[in-house]
């Protein structure tokens, strides 16, 4: 744990250093993502624009904008950020290609392994970071914040999230404060989020869970007799009314609440060690099962 903990400050440490000087000074910038890491693009979209103040920031899905939207945008967009799941390599190329096509300067955060499907090649040309797969959306998280803190370093409410940042000290919070939610991962299958904790809910959803987030649950936990709830404390009367709802709808169902007490912009980070932690946990296991068959 404390490996891939090390690893994810690094990462997020060169993220940072990659992509300051590329978004200072512009007034236009498009963050594109490609499959489920639509969490991870609205987290750094908030950042931006807390820190940015006037700065013009959007978040677009890359399928659906890469040759319906972009041609029309392409004017007014100075710069733009691509997110993609392992996945969504497909839709990554096709999203790269119409970017150069149309003369906008991007830089791509790319996880690994890429997988080279249908002719596509990712890693080739500049402008691309590859991250390990493990830490992509924890490494892009804690790079957010970090660019966050840096850009809008005068503002107070950022300025509180510092203390928040050390991974070390947040591993050891996490493991001891939600061993409960530690346990029900080795007995469910569901996982519910609240908004601000999407990027965990992706990468549960990545690790096999079924995944939902709060406002939807009503319609897509059918079938689920036991679920994690992920939700931050600033969102507990939004999480409240949708209980309310669902206890009529599915009076059964055992939810294991994970409640993260801390700033919802950080939220993620706590969120995304937990998940970690039960990749790791998994890991383990699996290779343990291996060795006795």
């Amino acid at each position: 744990m404390v490996r891939f903990l090390e690893k994810s400050e690094r990462v997020s440490e060169a993220i940072f250093t990659t992509l300051i000087d590329k978004l200072l000074g512009k007034s236009s910038i498009a963050i594109v993502h490609c499959g489920s890491v639509e969490g991870v693009a609205k987290h750094l979209e908030t950042l931006l624009r807390i820190s940015l103040g006037r700065v013009n920031v959007i978040t677009m899905n890359g399928d659906y904008i890469y040759n319906t939207v972009l041609p029309y945008m392409a004017d007014f967009i100075e710069y733009a950020l691509l997110f993609s799941s392992t996945q969504s390599q497909g839709c990554a190329s096709r999203v790269r290609q119409a970017l150069k096509l149309l003369g906008i300067d991007f830089y791509a955060l790319l996880p690994k392994p890429i997988h080279e499907v249908a002719g596509y090649a990712l890693a080739e040309g500049e402008n691309v970071m590859e991250l390990d797969e493990a830490v992509y959306r924890l490494s892009i998280s804690l790079a957010n914040i970090k660019l966050g803190l840096h850009i809008g370093r005068g503002l107070r409410r950022v300025r509180r999230m510092e203390a928040e940042t050390k991974l070390s000290n947040i591993a050891k919070e996490v493991i001891e404060f939600y061993s409960n939610a530690i346990e029900a991962a080795e007995q469910c299958n569901s996982v519910i989020v609240s908004q601000a904790l999407a990027s965990v809910g992706e990468e549960l959803g990545d690790l096999g869970y079924l995944y939902t987030t709060v406002d939807r649950a009503n319609t897509c936990i059918k079938f689920a007799n036991y679920a994690m709830l992920f939700y931050t404390t600033s969102e507990e009367h939004i999480v409240r009314e949708a209980l309310l709802a669902m206890a009529k709808t599915f009076p059964g169902i055992k939810l294991v609440h994970v409640r993260i007490n801390t700033d919802p912009l950080t939220a993620p980070l706590y969120g995304l060690v937990l998940a970690l932690y039960i990749r790791l946990r998994k890991s383990i296991a699996a290779e343990e099962r291996q060795r006795v068959i």
